[in-house]
């Protein structure tokens, strides 16, 4: 005859089995709420470094050219082959840290062997260069080589159109 009494162990291991199948559809909710909502909280913290990257580039090159046509202007002065009063040619060059730049009443041209080269920029690796002519003056814009909003993050220079002016610098940083 059989015996109907079943030994203490296995009893508790037959509990453990029927316990350890996973996790309830209840848990599963929670859990997938929960990350909903910090995802809701932290994507646009995200989204706006990218944005602040952007304008603190374009910050940076608008630093890198007030100092950079202030260095070649003053180099220019100082130098006996350079004429600070002469309009911008293709004769007018001095050379600053090993790059002939090209000058216009001696500060860089609007140019890529002006400006771009004096503060060591290329079209196309990190910035986009183009030419503008707003309201009869032309000059070099830089943009940022991704994705931006048109004439909404960008550093435009123009040259000098006379001796006693100085390079235009201007800066529309409002849609990095």
């Amino acid at each position: 005859m059989r015996s109907l009494f079943i030994p203490y162990k296995s009893q508790k291991m037959a509990c453990f089995s029927k316990r350890e199948q996973g996790f309830s559809l209840i848990e599963l909710v929670v859990v997938i709420i929960v990350l909903g909502i910090l995802s809701v909280i932290a994507a646009p913290k995200f989204i706006d470094l990218k944005q602040d990257a952007y304008a603190g580039q374009m910050q940076g090159v608008s630093g890198a050219i007030g100092s950079a046509k202030e260095l070649v202007h003053s180099a220019c002065v100082i130098s006996r082959d350079c004429d600070s009063t002469a309009p911008a040619s293709g004769s007018n060059t001095i050379v600053v840290e090993g790059e002939r730049i090209s000058l216009a009443y001696g500060y860089p041209r609007n140019t890529e062997a002006g400006i771009a080269r004096a503060i060591n920029i290329v079209d196309g690796d990190d910035f986009e260069l183009t030419r503008y002519n707003i309201g009869g003056r032309s000059g070099l814009r830089i943009r940022p080589a991704a994705d931006y909003s048109v004439n909404d993050c960008e550093i435009r220079y123009s040259e000098p159109q006379t001796a006693i002016e100085t390079p235009l610098i201007e800066r529309d940083l409002a849609g990095c």
